[in-house]
């Protein structure tokens, strides 16, 4: 629903100064909300126009003025008619970008405030604005919707808890997180890795009110997020074999096995994937073939091996890239489709996601076939191992293999008999005693 948005001036008479002259004030409306401010200019107030919210630009009442107050006259119109196309700039930008407007966010802007804003949709709008405006430098769009939602989320939540538009950041505390988190929860009903995400991008706004001694302390000191249980899924190893033998009659579902193949043979998400190049396959001097990159999430250096079955697959696709890049890569949605597709027709007994293949990498291909985690959390441009621990899940054939080694290195290494007489146990010896005892 479009936001209602309207700006006029006129002038307050109440506050006639010495010189005769009132002071000309603005009024912005939004949905109903309004905000005032003083625009700094004044005016005689014969000459204002109080059904244009202009001065008069022509009539009798302009031939006593000279020729510099009819000027000045025209100069101040010009400044007041720069301040509505300064508005409508506010408000459509923040609307287009950020996703929300308010008769304050307006009046800042017009004001240019230096100060940071004192309110808590005003202080996130603020860092969202910020945060747009870096997409493509140092941010991905796909975050800032995270930012955007969260955004959306606060200002329903406080609109349904506290009836207004919008609350001092002030009032971010240890109970409005709690009260938000129950609202996300109940009223919403988000999943609780959703309910997460927002309580991520709140604590970011907290830290920063903190830092920027706006709030005394952390409404976060004590507060425990959601425990949510990982699913880490990923083929089998009889399912991956399956998905590689598909017979495919369509280029669509025969170019999105592919390119789930190569992700579980490399460990490449599918953000990354997009992004891969010519330029980041390396031959070394022995001639092997590396894929060097910095994942986009990340920023954390990978060096991966390019095996067999992925050079297949670049020589199969090899010039289908745009402007230096391996493959063409679908949207993910687009991708999901597919793989429903691809699901039904291989009669898999698991739900195939993209992400899925990096899961592959990690726990079929990697760690069955004994590679090191500290190696694997390298590839996969990991910066921490605890990650890669999630990751690399052992499979019940890592299990028995395992086991079987283990088996086979202790039997024959110890040398252990059972021939002797085993001597009487204790406990046994003193029940005997005792009876012997009793008799006499």
């Amino acid at each position: 629903m479009r936001s209602t948005f309207k700006q006029l001036f006129y002038i307050n008479r109440q506050k006639m100064k010495k010189n005769g002259k009132c002071p000309i004030m603005g009024r912005i409306t939004i949905d109903g909300k309004i905000s005032q401010y003083s625009t700094g200019y004044e005016i005689d107030p014969c000459l204002w126009n109080p059904s244009t919210g202009r001065a008069f630009a022509s009539g009798k009442i302009l031939e006593v003025l000279t020729g510099e107050e009819k000027t000045s006259i025209k100069r101040l119109n010009m400044q007041l008619d720069a301040l509505i196309e300064k508005g409508n700039e506010a408000y459509h930008q923040n609307v287009s970008g950020i996703g929300y407007v308010s008769a304050e966010v307006i009046k800042n802007a017009l004001l240019e405030k230096d100060k940071q804003a004192e309110t808590l949709l005003a202080f996130m709008a603020d860092y969202n604005a910020d945060y747009y405006s870096r997409i493509g430098i140092d941010k991905t769009l796909g975050s800032y919707k995270r930012y955007r939602n969260c955004l959306k989320a606060t200002r329903e939540f406080i609109s349904y808890k506290f009836d207004r538009e919008d609350i001092a950041i002030k009032a971010l505390e240890h109970q409005f997180i709690e009260d938000f988190d129950f609202y996300l929860t109940t009223v919403r009903r988000m999943a609780e890795s959703t309910v997460n995400n927002h309580l991520v991008v709140m604590k970011l706004m907290s830290k920063l009110a903190t830092k920027r001694k706006i709030i005394r302390r952390d409404p976060f000191a004590g507060y425990k997020y959601h425990v949510v249980k990982g699913n880490h899924r990923y083929l089998s190893i009889e399912n991956l074999q399956k998905m590689m033998a598909l017979d495919l009659k369509t280029y669509r579902l025969c170019h999105t096995r592919d390119l789930f193949i190569f992700s579980a043979f490399t460990g490449i998400g599918r953000a990354d994937l997009a992004n891969l190049k010519d330029s980041d396959i390396i031959t070394k001097e022995d001639g092997t073939q590396w894929i060097h990159i910095a994942r986009q999430k990340t920023k954390a250096e990978c060096w991966i091996p390019l095996l067999e079955i992925p050079r297949m697959i670049i020589e199969k696709y090899k010039g289908e890239g745009k402007n230096g890049h391996l493959f063409f890569v679908p949207q993910t949605c687009c991708i999901a489709q597919t793989l429903k597709i691809l699901e039904k027709l291989g009669e898999f007994d698991q739900h195939l996601t993209y992400y899925m293949a990096r899961h592959t990498f990690a726990t079929q291909i990697c760690l069955s076939n004994n590679v090191p985690i500290e190696t694997i959390s390298k590839m996969m441009g990991h910066n921490q191992i605890r990650t890669t621990q999630i990751y690399a899940e052992i499979t019940m054939q890592k299990q028995r293999e395992d086991m079987q080694k283990l088996a086979d290195g202790v039997n024959g290494t110890f040398d252990f008999s059972t021939e002797d007489e085993a001597p009487t146990p204790y406990f046994i010896k003193r029940k005997v005693l005792n009876v012997s005892t009793e008799e006499k």
